[in-house]
């Protein structure tokens, strides 16, 4: 069994491999096929399937492409647009899940997100950005 291993690194070698695009490029391709499986009628079933092989096909064709330059730059313009928004998606579960303890608000200076305890009254918050000082009442 390492003999196998050793000849897969060995053929890996020098090629690009897996980073955030095409972790991406394989969840849509799980999602195209979680709705195949719902999908009832031929017609639009051939049409997800074909999605879903050309997503797995791109996928693996950016894995073993040597062009490593050109794969890393379509990475960085991918994560330029994913990570913003996925940065967003986190910070509002995390909004919900500590709700009850804490609040969150943004600096009227600098506009950065601030967690504060979840205790009523008056309190003096200072952000740790820019060291703004301001009152706010919960």
């Amino acid at each position: 069994m390492m003999r196998f291993f050793q000849k897969i690194a060995v053929f890996m070698q020098g090629r690009y491999g897996m980073d955030a695009l095409n972790g991406f490029i394989l969840a849509l391709a799980g999602v195209c096929w979680l709705a195949n499986i719902f999908v009832w009628a031929p017609v639009p079933s051939m049409i997800l399937w074909g999605v879903e092989m050309a997503l797995l096909v791109l996928a693996v064709l950016r894995m073993l492409s040597r062009n490593i330059n050109m794969r890393s730059l379509e990475n960085r313009r991918f994560r330029t647009v994913f990570d913003p928004v996925k940065n967003w998606v986190l910070l509002r579960i995390k909004k919900i899940r500590e709700r009850k303890d804490f609040r969150y608000l943004k600096c009227p200076y600098c506009k950065a997100q601030l967690r504060v305890k979840n205790q009523k009254g008056v309190h003096g918050v200072r952000c740790p950005k820019c060291r703004g000082e301001f009152r706010v009442t919960i």
